[in-house]
């Protein structure tokens, strides 16, 4: 999409960084470690994802942002990002998560937004420690997912949370 809008590797590398902390984020929310995004099943996909011509990601991501409808777009090929998208999205929310980079592209492969939108959006926020906020949220969850996880088997399925010691 980075690249049909026409900026450049700057915008794009950017936009890898801020994914790979959204993705990790999202990863230790659910219950699982860092260092699976660190390798080929994260960082891997995602720079296949972003810099390589033959991702159909990369290229159905090109032909939205010229204004065909993703209806059109599946026809022709099979879009593993069209289906996650919104699954991500709404393990984020079951998670307290904001993840500002799954949302848009959830939202433009929906139609909900532009492509001019989307970069508006994204563009737009203000500078910050993304990954920091985001892994402390998603360490936050885990901790209390966990806590209600033993909770609820100690005390035969009925859940709680207990906070002190």
């Amino acid at each position: 999409m980075i690249a049909g809008l026409g900026f450049g590797t700057n915008t794009l590398s950017a936009a890898v960084t801020r994914s790979t902390a959204e993705l990790t984020a999202l990863c230790v929310a659910m219950g699982g470690k860092p260092e699976t995004i660190a390798g080929l099943a994260g960082v891997g996909d995602l720079m296949l994802t972003a810099f390589s011509s033959q991702s159909r990601n990369q290229r159905c991501g090109q032909r939205l942002v010229k204004g065909e409808p993703i209806e059109a777009i599946l026809q022709d090929m099979t879009v593993e990002g069209v289906a996650t998208a919104p699954v991500a999205v709404a393990y984020a929310d079951m998670c307290g998560l904001e993840l500002p980079l799954f949302r848009t592209v959830d939202d433009l492969i929906a139609a909900r937004i532009t492509p001019k939108t989307a970069m508006e959006r994204l563009m737009g926020r203000r500078l910050r420690q993304e990954d920091k906020d985001e892994m402390v949220q998603a360490r936050l969850h885990r901790l209390l997912t966990r806590a209600d996880q033993v909770g609820r088997f100690r005390n035969n399925g009925k859940s709680f949370v207990m906070l002190g010691s």
